[in-house]
């Protein structure tokens, strides 16, 4: 740990290392003893799988716990250059197909169907 509480890189290349080895059977079984009132037990084996240490284990926990912890792929998902929402929606809308312009709006960024009509309605 580097002065004021900040950690030198070595120490989040560790982390970020260790973080990738946590499996989809290892984030259920944390969850199962979270449910049971083993926390200490999570931790342990959390601590076994990553060779972390206690703080960075017991935060991997607690991600868990709360729901913020993501597994990492494999690779990042790549999406094309110039494939922006607006261009995918005036491809969309081009063709007359303006409730799928829509419907893809909405789920893409959790506007409702009103802002999601003015924004498809914006684009020329």
């Amino acid at each position: 740990m580097g002065l004021f509480g900040k950690r030198k890189e070595e120490d989040l290349a560790a982390v970020a290392a260790g973080r990738a080895k946590v499996t989809a059977a290892d984030i259920e079984q944390v969850r199962f003893l979270l449910t049971t009132k083993k926390n200490l037990m999570a931790v342990k084996i959390i601590r076994d799988r990553t060779g972390l240490d206690l703080g960075d284990a017991r935060d991997i926990v607690e991600e868990i716990r709360y729901g913020t912890f993501v597994l990492p792929t494999a690779r990042p998902v790549d999406r094309p250059r110039g494939n922006s929402l607006a261009d995918r929606v005036r491809a969309l809308k081009a063709n007359g197909d303006l409730h799928q312009a829509t419907a893809l709006v909405i789920t893409e960024t959790g506007m409702t169907d009103a802002e999601a009509g003015l924004f498809v309605g914006s684009l020329s």
